[in-house]
């Protein structure tokens, strides 16, 4: 079983996927970068949820934890590998339109490689949820107070808009990936491979730019 060359990956995947597809289909690697991905947004989840069960009574409270985790769980972790199910169908058929071939199992493996650098984005959206739950009163009992506490320090911290920069470059970095995954996968020219990629990809990062624009906008 090959090693997984993060070098190859991140800054030349067209011989990383190259060598992969002499290869047999292998998801040890996809799985384990979708479970590090999922990991980190559950960790996100129970930092929030952990800070709000301290609001309610002890017995309360416990009720909160547990529903913390168990939404952690079905949204963090199951949430994760069904976003990487459902972008992997949406390229698979985007790429009919070129008379395509290859497998969608040789797709869904390509495509899981795209997401490491999904792992350092949201490792500093674990470090953003830690700063704004750290200054934030979550003692307030009146729940519109608790909401506009909770908006001020999100819109007075500087870091909200690297964290929302970072994530926008992870993903342009991510399609780039995708591309040379789809090219090998679903055997297709560059320039098909990109728009296979850029279209959905490009929606998404409009939609980025908006809500980056529209919070900066507000304050």
């Amino acid at each position: 079983m090959d090693n997984l060359n993060l070098n190859s990956l991140l800054f030349d995947p067209d011989s990383f996927f190259r060598e992969k597809s002499k290869n047999n289909i292998d998801f040890k690697y996809p799985v384990l970068i979708i479970l590090a991905v999922a990991i980190i947004a559950m960790g996100s989840s129970f930092l929030v949820m952990n800070k709000l069960s301290g609001m309610f009574p002890s017995d309360m409270g416990s009720y909160i934890s547990t529903a913390a985790i168990v939404f952690g769980i079905v949204g963090g972790l199951f949430g994760t590998f069904f976003y990487w199910l459902i972008l992997t169908l949406i390229f698979y058929s985007i790429s009919y339109v070129f008379e395509s071939r290859g497998t969608f199992k040789r797709t869904l493996e390509f495509v899981g490689y795209g997401f490491v650098p999904q792992i350092f984005s949201g490792l500093i959206g674990v470090v953003i949820t830690y700063w704004l739950t750290a200054s934030v009163d979550f003692s307030l009992q009146d729940p519109e107070l608790l909401a506009k506490g909770m908006t001020q320090a999100l819109l007075n911290n500087p870091l909200l808009y690297v964290s929302q920069a970072v994530g926008i470059l992870c993903l342009l970095l991510s399609a780039y990936i995708w591309v040379f995954a789809l090219l090998h996968a679903r055997d297709l020219s560059v320039k098909n491979a990109r728009i296979t990629v850029g279209v959905p990809v490009g929606l998404y990062v409009v939609y980025m730019m908006y809500v980056f624009l529209f919070t900066a906008g507000s304050l």
